[in-house]
């Protein structure tokens, strides 16, 4: 039976219809009975009706969904132009009890954006030319748009951190290191127009030549921390 059935419903619909007919010529002869041929001739004509039914419920579902967002889209657009229309009157008015009559929400007060924040998770390179490239991470608050990094360096433990350039980025290259630094500290800084952020942590590098199997006694970072700046610690414009 399972290849003589086919399996899409279109399909088994065309074939009842058509046995349905060749077997009512002669039932007996294919060995059913004629009440059986008529019953299935009735089954037939029965799924024939029921799937039209179908396909004129699901196309007028179509329909229905069609007109539905169509009014949702309408109904949104007007009632949109509305309430801009009542809190226009209200602020030319000024009179706040327009809102409660209307049933609508003034426009919530602008919010403060906060200050940016520090960097954080810092790594470092040293480059062919000798300079030193320093890369953080760093992710501001929303609202916290076009900020800057000062980068600040003390060289040999001095007691003041220098400013000694300015990142848009998540990294600053150092191309103003002096010769002959054993460590050096970074101190960054974000800042969004007027508005400082904290400080990060201060960011130390300690520099060698490496020695030993395989390495090429080059000028290298040996040691890289990242610890809290101390009170009161001195950064120099």
């Amino acid at each position: 039976m399972g290849t003589n059935l086919p399996n899409t419903v279109s399909e088994l619909n065309s074939w009842a219809a058509l046995h349905a007919v060749q077997w009512k010529l002669n039932p007996t002869a294919i060995g059913l009975t004629a009440a059986q041929a008529s019953a299935f001739e009735k089954d037939a004509d029965d799924l024939a009706s029921r799937l039209a039914e179908a396909e004129t419920a699901r196309q007028a579902s179509k329909d229905a969904t069609l007109q539905l967002q169509a009014q949702i889209t309408r109904l949104r657009a007007n009632a949109g132009a509305f309430i801009n229309t009542i809190k226009s009157f209200a602020e030319a008015t000024n009179n706040p009890a327009v809102y409660s009559l209307a049933g609508i929400s003034p426009d919530a007060p602008r919010g403060t954006v906060p200050p940016p924040v520090a960097p954080e998770s810092f790594t470092a390179s040293v480059n062919s030319n000798g300079s030193i490239t320093v890369k953080f991470k760093v992710s501001q608050p929303a609202g916290v748009t076009n900020v800057n990094y000062l980068v600040f360096r003390r060289v040999n433990s001095a007691n003041t951190f220098q400013l000694v350039g300015t990142a848009d980025k998540k990294s600053f290259t150092d191309l103003t290191l002096p010769l002959g630094v054993d460590r050096v500290e970074y101190i960054i800084q974000p800042k969004r127009g007027s508005i400082s952020g904290p400080q990060s942590s201060v960011y130390a590098l300690q520099f060698g030549s490496q020695s030993g199997p395989g390495a090429s006694g080059s000028f290298s970072i040996i040691n890289a921390t990242s610890t809290p700046a101390e009170p009161n610690v001195k950064l120099a414009a």
